[in-house]
């Protein structure tokens, strides 16, 4: 797949490697999931749910953890590790378990979004298209966590990765972009979202030229199908929050 226009401003000249790298680590992370579905040798589904939880951040995190302008934040009140990849925050979520879902209607979580994302999205996500309410009115709880991330620029953008799984199918799609969190149920509005190319699918060879896009044509429909930046920062302890979006993963 062509890497895109918006991709290349996002991650300049290593746009093709990093998105290569998310697709493995979702991959990483979901035969994880799934290898602890089958060795717990039961019907219900949470060791496959439990797993993705934990190991869709750490796969991330090992992906790129030795690639220059990198820092790996870990959130006070947070078990979860986030990548920060040159000035990109970069967050994983199930929007969907099967393709019964487009990722355009996707919501992050499966209810009232922790205070670690209202916090991810207030602070670090593209301008609103509409006037929102400041984060203290709509989340108060989610403050303390805004005022942890304090110690990353200003300037740190959200980058979104969404894809559909489940135990038995695996990875079936997954997605990159911006968006604006619109409500307390989670439901977003895409600035830009287009489609990882899945590691199986991944060729050999990466070019850089333009591809259609969410913000530049139409609209995406999901077939139903040296380390020398690397850092760890521990931000000081806020109010404890619960794990962001994958209750229910």
């Amino acid at each position: 797949m062509l890497v895109s226009r918006w991709s290349q401003e996002t991650f300049g000249q290593r746009a093709p490697v990093i998105r290569q790298g998310i697709a493995e680590a979702l991959s990483v992370a979901l035969d994880n999931a799934r290898d602890a579905q089958t060795a717990a040798q039961t019907d219900h589904t949470h060791p496959f749910g439990f797993t993705l939880m934990s190991r869709k951040f750490e796969a991330l995190a090992e992906a790129f953890e030795d690639m220059g302008d990198v820092r790996i934040v870990k959130p006070a009140g947070s078990p979860h590790e986030l990548v920060v990849l040159d000035g990109k925050l970069l967050f994983p979520f199930r929007y969907a378990r099967d393709r019964s879902i487009s990722v355009m209607s996707a919501r992050i979580g499966e209810g009232r979004p922790s205070a670690l994302v209202q916090a991810l999205f207030n602070r670090f996500g593209p301008e609103p298209a509409m006037r929102q309410l400041a984060l203290h009115d709509v989340a108060p709880h989610a403050v303390p966590v805004a005022e942890a991330l304090g110690d990353l620029p200003g300037d740190t953008s959200l980058i979104l990765i969404a894809y559909a799984c489940n135990a038995h199918a695996g990875l079936l799609d997954a997605w990159w972009g911006e968006a604006e969190l619109l409500d307390r149920t989670g439901s977003l509005r895409w600035h830009h979202c287009e489609e990882i190319p899945l590691a199986t699918e991944v060729g050999d060879a990466q070019t850089s030229l333009p591809a259609a896009a969410f913000d530049q044509g139409a609209m995406p429909a999901p077939s139903l199908n040296p380390r020398t930046g690397a850092q760890r920062l521990t931000t000081p302890e806020a109010t404890p929050i619960r794990a962001e979006a994958a209750s229910g993963e």
